[in-house]
């Protein structure tokens, strides 16, 4: 039979002495840093990341990536570890869009692709509120899955293409007939048609909004709905 061969002691007591020291608390993640973060705080971050007195050889990203993205404003997150005890985590974020009315006053609040980031009692930011779309399940962090999707593709892209050109006053996007979708600026109803010029329209609402210092007095309609021709304006009384 053949001899087991014997680790010398001084090699084991090496081994032992690297592993200790590795493992030490000169090794643990204590230096860590949030970039990328533009409407979550850091702390806020680096709670959810849960890494408490984690060890730099024992960081696990896939874990803590999933901790980090239970929150749905958080979209993409990197690590860069530096020896010995620095962590930074990068994040992308997604961006609060518009609102739909819930059950028993409650909101969704979706992004620019209708997916659901929270659901609130409150709005806590100037978007506007989504009408017209029928729905009957929710799943935070998901897609809105509705009953009319003739009518999804209107209302995301009419809902981001205000927030991209900071349109103020908008406080309603009307989508029940997505071949004439509505949206409510101020006190003035805004026909805009179907998508199609959708980017255009809304650069031509940017522009009226810029150059009348005064329509939040005015009652009115605003037809926009049909391209190349000059929009038509009517005051109400």
């Amino acid at each position: 039979m053949r001899r087991k061969r014997k680790i010398p002691i001084f090699t084991l007591m090496i081994a032992t002495g690297v592993a200790m020291f590795v493992f030490s608390p000169h090794f643990w993640l204590y230096d860590i840093s949030v970039q990328g973060n533009l409407q979550i705080d850091a702390e806020t971050i680096i709670e959810l990341a849960d890494i408490g007195e984690t060890n730099f050889f024992l960081f696990r990203p896939a874990a803590t990536r999933r901790n980090i993205i239970e929150n749905h404003f958080i979209e993409e997150v990197n690590f860069v570890r530096t020896l010995p005890t620095s962590l930074q985590i990068t994040v992308r974020e997604r961006f609060l869009s518009g609102y739909i009315e819930y059950l028993d006053g409650l909101f969704l609040y979706i992004d620019e692709n209708g997916r659901i980031l929270d659901i609130r009692s409150y709005m806590d930011e100037e978007k506007p509120i989504i009408t017209g779309l029928r729905f009957s399940q929710v799943h935070l962090g998901e897609l809105l899955s509705v009953e009319n999707p003739n009518a999804f593709a209107p209302a995301v892209a009419y809902t981001a293409l205000i927030n991209r050109h900071n349109i103020h006053g908008v406080s309603q996007i009307d989508v029940s007939d997505h071949n004439n979708v509505r949206l409510r600026l101020y006190n003035i109803e805004v026909q805009l048609g179907d998508l199609t010029g959708a980017n255009e329209k809304i650069l031509t609402l940017r522009e009226i909004v810029e150059e009348w210092p005064t329509i939040r007095q005015v009652r009115g309609f605003l037809d926009l709905s049909t391209l190349g021709s000059t929009y038509v304006f009517r005051i109400l009384t």
